[in-house]
């Protein structure tokens, strides 16, 4: 019964994530929305790894290598957004997308 709770925990921030993803129009409003995706399934990932304690460890083990990778990334995409910021002055993904090609 427990686990319900992290599950429930997860499907709402896997909800929150795909709003503020369709809702908003800023690329670091929406990559902060994708990443609260990213830790949503995270959670659930490692919650139902702690169903059968031999995976615990191995469940762990990806949840940390999955955060360090996503870390990385946003890195990346942050460096990227703020490139495009410089140039073209907006991070709006619709005025963005006008300066295709």
């Amino acid at each position: 019964m427990e686990i319900f709770y992290y599950l429930v925990v997860s499907a709402v921030l896997f909800a929150l994530g795909v709003y503020g993803l369709l809702a908003r129009r800023n690329i670091i409003r929406m990559l902060l929305s994708a990443e609260i995706i990213f830790n949503s399934a995270l959670l659930a990932f490692l919650s139902l790894a702690s169903l059968d304690a031999t995976y615990v460890a191995e469940g762990g083990s990806v949840v940390i290598l999955a955060i360090s990778l996503s870390a990385a990334e946003v890195g990346v995409i942050v460096s990227i957004a703020l490139m495009m910021f410089r140039m073209k002055r907006t991070l709006d993904v619709y005025e963005l997308k006008k300066f295709k090609g």
